[in-house]
């Protein structure tokens, strides 16, 4: 990544950096001069790469040119190992005590600090894991849990990130499958009930009633022959 001499920070970031200078114990007024030379950056990067930088490497300069030479130097040998690369046009304006390089350059050492702790991290959680692989998949770890005012160690059982992560794909694609099936139910039923309903109009206009209409004629036809018969008894007696 190429750091240029001309940008400038937002206002959080701002805010981020001097949260950082105050816990680092550096004094924000005094920024331009004293990071005009590369001494004060190394000295804080060596902090968590102490084989990495020779401070020996870097002696205060007083003049301009020798603390380009300096920041040339550094940038060569050390930013460079960060995948970080300051322009010529910063390296000048740091030497030369110019206003806003230097916070431009230490935010960019905030922003290095977050990926390394990141990459960390992740580390940490791969080493985790290719233990548990040699060992089970399944494993049983204390946690703290409150029950009622007291801090207790509880077991808990936890399994592989990357287990979980299979099953819930495995999951979502059964899912997924019943989805359709269902749909294509759903859409069935609704074709079966259409014909149904077509056949029972046919029906209908050919003068052929379905089995079921037939039979509550028939009764009906019965029922009405019956109350006839008993008229007629009666207006013969």
């Amino acid at each position: 990544m190429h750091i240029i001499g001309n940008k400038r920070l937002t206002d959080g970031e701002v805010e981020e950096l001097n949260v950082w200078l105050e816990k680092n114990e550096i004094n924000s007024k005094k920024l331009r001069r004293d990071f005009s030379d590369v001494l004060p950056l190394a000295e804080i990067l060596k902090r968590n790469h102490p084989r990495l930088i020779d401070l020996y490497n870097y002696p205060k300069k007083c003049s301009v040119n020798l603390k380009l030479v300096n920041w040339e130097t550094f940038n060569y040998k050390v930013m460079s190992k960060f995948n970080l690369s300051l322009s010529r046009e910063l390296m000048e304006l740091l030497a030369n005590g110019i206003e806003g390089a230097a916070e431009v350059l230490l935010y960019e050492v905030i922003r290095l600090e977050k990926r390394q702790r990141l990459e960390e991290e992740r580390n940490a959680v791969l080493r985790q894991e290719r233990v548990w692989e040699e060992n089970d998949e399944v494993k049983t770890i204390l946690v703290n849990k409150q029950i009622g005012d007291a801090i207790v160690q509880v077991p808990q059982k936890m399994i592989l990130y990357s287990i979980y992560e299979e099953v819930n794909r495995e999951c979502k694609a059964k899912d997924d499958i019943i989805d359709t099936f269902q749909q294509r139910l759903i859409h069935m039923e609704n074709i079966l009930k259409l014909k149904t309903e077509r056949i029972d109009e046919l029906l209908m206009q050919m003068g052929k009633l379905p089995q079921e209409n037939t039979t509550k004629d028939y009764s009906r036809k019965h029922c009405s022959l019956g109350i006839l018969s008993s008229q007629t008894s009666d207006s013969i007696m």
